[in-house]
């Protein structure tokens, strides 16, 4: 039964809809706090990158004819806002700011990276996720009740309009398709060199085909609406396919090494982490998708 005009149909989605047999592990919850880890993961190493040294960023923002002090809001939104959507507090707002965040930047900063690009965009596809839905049960906004969510208690119509609701975790399901999508386009225009990576990385050139197959089927199956967890699984599974094999930076873990805190400050000024954490962030919005597959009134029929 559909909920009536004036309810707010998500007022449960802070303890989650899925949960184990045993009741005092919630699935969901679970879920939605390691999506919220892959997405701070990213947020927080690239900021405190901006904090150590905002001239390189700064420099980049002035090459694309902005003002070169835009590097301080965006530290502070990855500083700041990665810590509360870590520590799911306030966390419709920060997804809301993130949401703007992953679709702008990205569309002036990654236009010549497709992997980057669609990645960002997938990042603000599980973003409309959480504000649509919240946190989880491992939040401090459960903690608090959403008491403090002005989400919730300012803009009800977004928490309680069912069609709203549809039609953003449609597009929130394009986003996350998107990068899967776009890489299969982009291995088949450039088949040579795609294959050659492959091979770089010890894999047999003709698995490009394989993944290929995956990423049009799977990836299709989340844009519309299809077998969605399943799809979900295998996806998540070739996320991390793709970064701790294809998109792997060069990091150097020596911990027993009387030269660790230099190789440790070497990893994280790594230019090439950006594709690694962007899989990363996708893995977490394929999680935080795989939690709410459908909209609360479908899920109460089913």
């Amino acid at each position: 039964m559909l909920p009536s005009k004036g309810g707010n149909i998500l007022n449960h989605v802070y303890s989650g809809r899925l949960t184990a047999a045993a009741p005092s592990v919630d699935l969901a919850a679970v879920g939605l706090l390691l999506g919220r880890i892959c997405f701070a993961a990213d947020f927080l190493l690239f900021g405190a990158r901006k904090f150590s040294d905002p001239s390189i960023i700064s420099t980049l923002i002035v090459a694309h004819h902005l003002p070169g002090e835009l590097v301080y809001p965006a530290m502070f939104l990855q500083l700041v806002g990665g810590t509360c959507i870590l520590l799911g507090l306030q966390t419709r707002l920060w997804s809301a700011a993130f949401v703007w965040f992953c679709i702008v930047a990205p569309s002036i900063f990654w236009l010549d990276n497709l992997e980057n690009l669609t990645r960002d965009y997938a990042a603000a596809g599980g973003f409309l996720f959480l504000l649509l839905f919240g946190p989880g049960g491992l939040s401090l906004d459960a903690t608090l009740h959403g008491t403090l969510d002005p989400v919730v208690r300012y803009i009800p119509a977004i928490t309680s309009n069912v069609v709203l609701i549809e039609r953003t975790m449609l597009i929130g399901r394009a986003l996350i398709a998107l990068p899967f999508l776009a890489d299969a386009v982009k291995k088949l225009v450039h088949f040579g060199p795609e294959r050659e990576l492959f091979e770089s990385k010890g894999i047999p050139g003709d698995t490009i085909a394989v993944v290929m197959l995956v990423e049009v089927v799977f990836g299709l199956a989340i844009l519309v609406g299809w077998r969605t967890r399943i799809a979900v699984a295998v996806l998540i599974a070739l996320a991390i396919f793709n970064g701790f094999i294809l998109h792997f930076p060069d990091y150097v873990f020596a911990v027993f090494n009387d030269r660790f805190h230099e190789l440790m400050l070497v990893n994280f000024k790594n230019r090439g982490a950006a594709t690694f954490f962007k899989d990363i962030t996708t893995i977490g919005a394929l999680i935080i998708f795989a939690v709410h597959p459908r909209t609360p009134n479908k899920e109460s029929r089913s």
